[in-house]
């Protein structure tokens, strides 16, 4: 297996050693944080939050029930760049285990465009659910309506000598899901009794190297690059009965939440890019030091900010803009206050 894993902070130090002009740059921290959402697009939320909510996820916080569409502020329609009169209602969840939020937005009165991908789409989605027993969530997703997308209908060994269990499922909206039952349990703040002990999440790209890289160099990230995969359980569990697969993943440094990156090699593949408001358009909600540097970054290096005014400010004295990274992936960029 290549790998490729170094930090933005190694990677500044390897250029001052040839060039002591950047210097400066040295010294300043990576602009990158923390990943703080998984954020999904949905047609209907009643029924996405009842196929979630089946498989062990609960609403955050104190709340009961999930309010009745309403129309959005200009404050709201400015960061996500909707017409007058849209409505909206969203709904967070907490995933047992996870340090990120699962999001579901829901936009009406407004003209949409659901999108289906396919798995080997670029613009595709996955959350990966770490569980005790895949058996036991499939058994739960197939129930509450999941679509199966392993080949064979069943959790496949994958990993080293096969020793971890992964099954592929759909979501009400087409987004992916893989249960994944490690060989060795990590340690887990989930309570005991919950199947979900864990999260992390993967988005499809056209070319999984150069999204890692552009995190790495452009804010800090860790990235780690994997060799082609071409045969075995490792294309099976995403449906794939032939083709190649490969892997990148990115990390703020310190944390163990990892952001994959997907690519593969097959016929008939389709781009899809959703925008904010579409059913089935996933987004990274991603906390940086400076938003006004994060946004030009994207822009500059082929992405773009799609919130009205660059950047918005939030109670806290902080501010969010949504954008979308040179990979096409929409970015919830955001700024905490000082």
């Amino acid at each position: 297996m290549r790998s490729l894993i170094f930090t933005g902070i190694a990677a500044a130090l390897f250029a001052f050693s040839s060039a002591p002009t950047f210097a400066a740059e040295i010294a300043a921290a990576p602009n990158g944080v923390k990943l703080t959402k998984y954020i999904i697009g949905v047609a209907d939320l009643d029924k996405s939050y009842a196929f979630y909510h089946a498989l062990g996820i609960e609403l955050a916080g104190n709340k009961k029930d999930l309010g009745k569409p309403a129309p959005l502020a200009d404050m709201i329609r400015n960061l996500v760049d909707v017409p007058t009169g849209t409505k909206f209602r969203n709904a967070m969840l907490t995933i047992p285990g996870a340090d990120f939020a699962l999001e579901m937005t829901e936009f009406s009165d407004i003209t949409l465009h659901a999108g289906r991908p396919r798995m080997t789409d670029p613009g595709a989605s996955l959350l990966i659910l770490i569980v005790r027993d895949a058996g036991a969530a499939l058994a739960a997703a197939k129930k509450a309506g999941a679509e199966v997308v392993t080949l064979g209908g069943a959790p496949l060994g994958v990993g080293a000598n096969n020793a971890n269990k992964a099954v592929f499922v759909k979501d009400p909206d087409s987004f992916y899901v893989e249960l994944l039952q490690p060989a060795t349990l990590p340690v887990t703040t989930a309570p005991a009794g919950s199947n979900i002990i864990g999260a992390r999440f993967a988005t499809v790209v056209a070319d999984a190297e150069k999204a890692a890289q552009f995190y790495r160099d452009k804010f800090g990230l860790e990235a780690k690059v994997d060799d082609w995969i071409t045969s075995g359980n490792m294309l099976k569990v995403v449906g794939m009965a032939d083709g190649q697969r490969r892997n990148a993943t990115v990390s703020v440094p310190g944390s163990s939440l990892t952001w994959s990156f997907f690519e593969f090699k097959t016929s008939g593949s389709t781009s899809y890019k959703l925008r904010i408001p579409d059913p089935g358009a996933p987004a990274i909600g991603f906390q940086v030091r400076d938003l006004t540097a994060a946004a030009t970054t994207m822009k500059t290096n082929g992405g773009s900010v799609i919130t009205v005014g660059s950047g918005l400010k939030t109670p806290d004295g902080g501010s969010v803009a949504f954008t979308r990274d040179p990979n096409g992936v929409l970015v919830e960029i955001a700024q905490t206050g000082k």
